[in-house]
C-alpha cells in the first residue's frame, strides 16, 4: 500500500498537496483530512502510538485458505 502523510497549514480554507512521482501510476486517490491536535506536528513515539491506537483495528477472522 502506498501512503503519504503530511501536515499542512490551512490558508483560506485550502490546502495544496504535491504528490510524489510514485502516485503517477494511479488515476484516483483517497484523501482523508484530520485536524492536528494542539501540540503541533511532533510525531508520536512508538509507545504513544500504540497507547493511542491500540484496539482501533479489529481482529481479522482466521482464513480458511490453505497455505
Amino acid at each position: 500500500m502506498l501512503a503519504l502523510r503530511q501536515i499542512h497549514i490551512i490558508q483560506d480554507q485550502q490546502v495544496l498537496i504535491k504528490l510524489p512521482p510514485e502516485f503517477n501510476a494511479y488515476e484516483k486517490i483517497e484523501v482523508i483530512i484530520l485536524p492536528v491536535e494542539s501540540g503541533g506536528s511532533n510525531p508520536l513515539s512508538a509507545k504513544e502510538f500504540v497507547k493511542r491506537f491500540a484496539g482501533a483495528i479489529p481482529d481479522f477472522p482466521e482464513s480458511n485458505l490453505k497455505k
